[in-house]
């Protein structure tokens, strides 16, 4: 339940540091119980540049050993460790160490130039695009939201980790399109958790619930959250809607894939592919402390465009594979726009984000939550309503399984709810 032992990224070895990965005979234990950093890169094999069908045609690798302490799952369907692709990893780690001192050079130089720097503090989503335009990078860290939710539905550990994935790729999947637009994200699995939804809009507002808010799972052997087993085989749905009044003509998409792994980031990549026939790539990563308060929670995702280049797939991949657990770079501090950095490392000068905005959990706020629940009450009809006034004593109770609320109303105010529902269709009239 501690962060890496290690020295942080802008730190050097002190006396007492343990030995590098590569020196040592195994990986050890993982102390943080629920960190976990998927990374998933997808691609369609029609209209993809010929390495990547090449790649797609290889086997999938599930598992594999990534540069940090501790063996990670890895479904890394178009991405394979042998030949080519292990010498360009090898580049990227050598490339990314060379960028993050660099990067800890410039962090304080902003910090001590100006506090108002490139370097934003708290949950923040940016988007950031590479030079050739053919890269789109999302950032995000979503620590204080994962907390909220948390904090709502009072989630155990393994029920945090795995809706804390599933709202920042949903988070990730929303932001920044059209005004209106939405994506929900539904795990239908057979696992003890139960069925887990979660919805974002544009504006950077995410929400969600799940069945089994206490479910504790035992840890795997790497001290990890067995979150495959809590989700269980099943089937993923995802939903993209716009509710703009004036894009009437938009309809609601719905792709239904089979649930690949359980370990959300590699399901929705998977979804993505299958699907949208996008190629992306996505991380999702949690950490949460021995409290059971969320300590870092975040993650990114990088759409690629069909008529990308071989240089600038050569160039991706070589920066995922170096780049390095997503849970470790959040727990060390890494700010979301160094993580960009590095996603795009030869691929972009990233000085600043091109769009950025603060994510927030809901919207839960006391007066849209008013409304709503004013309009479901005035939904059920006036002699529904009044069959259960008289079944609880004259109180009508109403709760939202996304904020966890519970309002109460009573026969009074009921009844102003349907005169003020009754007094537009009245002047229509």
């Amino acid at each position: 339940a501690h962060a890496d032992p290690r020295p942080t990224l802008c730190g050097s070895p002190g006396p007492d540091s343990p030995p590098p990965p590569h020196a040592r005979a195994r990986p050890p234990r993982m102390q943080i119980r629920s960190a976990f950093a998927a990374i998933a890169l997808m691609s369609a094999i029609y209209g993809a540049p010929s390495s990547f069908r090449r790649l797609l045609a290889s086997p999938v690798t599930r598992t594999a050993t990534l540069p940090f302490p501790r063996r990670e799952a890895a479904l890394l369907h178009s991405l394979r460790r042998s030949g080519a692709a292990s010498l360009a990893a090898s580049a990227g780690r050598r490339r990314a160490a060379g960028v993050r001192r660099g990067l800890c050079a410039r962090r304080a130089e902003e910090e001590s130039a100006d506090d108002t720097g490139s370097v934003i503090k708290g949950d923040n989503v940016l988007r950031v695009m590479s030079d050739n335009a053919e890269v789109s990078v999302l950032v995000a860290d979503a620590t204080e939201l994962v907390q909220e939710a948390q904090t709502r539905h009072n989630l155990s550990i393994t029920a945090t980790v795995a809706m804390g994935r599933t709202l920042i790729g949903a988070l990730l999947l929303a932001s920044f399109k059209a005004e209106g637009d939405a994506v929900q994200i539904k795990f239908n699995g057979r696992g003890p958790l139960g069925d887990m939804l979660v919805i974002a809009g544009q504006d950077g507002f995410v929400k969600g619930r799940v069945s089994n808010t206490g479910l504790e799972l035992e840890p795997k052997p790497d001290g990890s959250p067995d979150i495959a087993t809590a989700i269980g085989k099943g089937a993923l749905e995802v939903v993209r809607s716009n509710t703009n009044p004036y894009m009437p003509f938009y309809q609601p998409y719905t792709g239904v894939v089979p649930i690949q792994t359980g370990e959300v980031a590699e399901d929705i990549a998977y979804y993505l592919a299958a699907s949208e026939q996008t190629s992306s790539a996505i991380g999702l990563g949690v950490v949460v402390n021995k409290d059971g308060t969320v300590m870092k929670a975040g993650g990114w995702h990088i759409q690629v465009l069909p008529m990308a280049s071989e240089e600038t797939l050569t160039n991706l991949e070589a920066n995922i594979q170096g780049l390095g657990s997503t849970t470790t770079l959040l727990a060390q501090g890494t700010p979301t726009i160094d993580i960009a950095r590095l996603l795009l490392l030869g691929l972009a000068d990233v000085k600043s984000a091109t769009f950025s905005m603060v994510p927030k959990y809901g919207p839960c706020e006391d007066l849209d939550l008013e409304e709503r629940m004013k309009r479901a009450i005035s939904a059920m009809g006036q002699e529904e309503v009044d069959k259960i006034l008289d079944e609880n004593g004259g109180i009508v109770e109403i709760s939202c399984d996304f904020c966890r609320v519970t309002k109460r109303y009573d026969k009074t105010q009921v009844d102003e709810m349907f005169l003020a529902a009754a007094a537009p269709e009245a002047s229509k009239d």
